[in-house]
């Protein structure tokens, strides 16, 4: 049991937390959205923002760090991870698939 259970009688709610260093699409506002512009920008979740109610997200191309409430979380996907590593792949062939396969044993049978 927590302190947050004991004092206040019920869990917290922990929803709004999420994987640091994970892949965050931020919503671009319509101000500064241009007619062939997507409209989320890919950034690392790095941060919780303390002066406003948001995720501090950092964008590696313009090398600028932004806080928006708009955020789509992509906590399974990483940009540092190489893609053979990526959690979100799936094979491609089924050569890989009877590689992980593990023959039956005879007692099995």
């Amino acid at each position: 049991m927590s302190a947050h259970e004991l004092y206040f009688g019920r869990k917290p709610n922990l929803r709004h937390l999420r994987v640091f260093g994970s892949i965050a699409y931020v919503h671009v506002l319509k101000e500064k959205l241009s007619k062939l512009r997507t409209k989320a920008e890919k950034c690392i979740f790095v941060d919780y923002s303390d002066e406003q109610k948001g995720y501090k997200c950092y964008n590696p191309r313009t090398k600028h760090a932004r806080v928006s409430r708009d955020v789509v979380f992509d906590e399974c996907a990483s940009l540092y991870l190489p893609p053979t590593l990526d959690l979100n792949s799936n094979p491609s062939s089924d050569d890989e698939v009877s590689e992980a396969k593990i023959p039956p044993d005879e007692h099995e049978i």
